[in-house]
């Protein structure tokens, strides 16, 4: 069972490969690529001079992922498929949102077309078949938000992903301090309000100013937050991220 939708600003594209009728597009056999597998890192060993082998480089990054996806329409009029086209072609150059759903749960990525979805394009009188080529800028996948609230000042979270993610913060009440630290990262924020939100991956919250900026990501596994805070209905965030 395999459904995907591509959500953007005025449109939602509903793809499903198990036959069934609520949806604009059928996913073909093997007809996703670059979603199951994960991008090689950009660097190369550095050549070591007059020895054998090379020299690890400082760190491995990955670049952006692409997803190509073979859909195809059955049954539909030469009108019926120019507006398919139509609206297909009206996704570009926008920012758009990509969700698989599958045995594995529900994951999504930003994303937006690489390519002209007509490229190839293929109508006649009983079918409508493309391939949807994406670009995403950031290679992982994520899961749903997960919220907690600190008990005592303390937090246990849990990535249960494969790559490392970034925690959100959330208060719904009176808020002016707000101090955490897990691993070697420390943040620190001050203001006075009554609503925060605070990604620690922009470190640009709605409100108040950080006044200490030393966040890095949650890696896989469990991870302790110590938070020190006036605020009574705090809630901290994370998306399991995968590779």
């Amino acid at each position: 069972m395999m459904r995907i939708t591509l959500t953007g600003t005025d449109d939602t594209i509903v793809m499903d490969g198990d036959g069934s009728l609520d949806h604009d597009l059928t996913i073909l056999k093997d007809g996703v690529t670059g979603w199951y597998s994960t991008p090689a890192v950009r660097e190369a060993g550095l050549d070591r001079p007059q020895q054998d082998g090379c020299y690890w480089p400082s760190r491995l990054t990955q670049p952006g992922r692409t997803v190509s996806i073979h859909v195809l329409e059955h049954a539909i009029s030469s009108v019926q498929a120019a507006l398919m086209s139509q609206r297909l072609c009206a996704l570009m150059g926008h920012a758009l949102t990509l969700t698989v759903e599958d045995q594995l749960g529900t994951r999504t990525c930003t994303c937006w077309l690489a390519d002209d979805p007509a490229a190839g394009m293929l109508v006649t009188q009983t079918a409508f078949e493309c391939t949807l080529v994406l670009y995403c800028p950031d290679p992982y996948k994520y899961g749903e938000w997960l919220w907690q609230s600190p008990q005592s000042g303390r937090l246990h979270l849990a990535n249960l992903g494969t790559a490392p993610t970034w925690i959100r913060f959330r208060a719904a009440s009176h808020i002016t301090t707000l101090y955490a630290v897990w691993g070697d990262a420390e943040i620190e924020w001050e203001g006075d309000t009554s609503e925060l939100l605070l990604d620690t991956r922009d470190m640009i919250p709605s409100a108040g100013q950080v006044i200490a900026d030393w966040a890095l990501p949650v890696q896989p596994g469990k991870t302790l937050l110590t938070i020190q805070t006036d605020c009574s209905t705090l809630d901290v965030g994370i998306r399991p991220a995968w590779r």
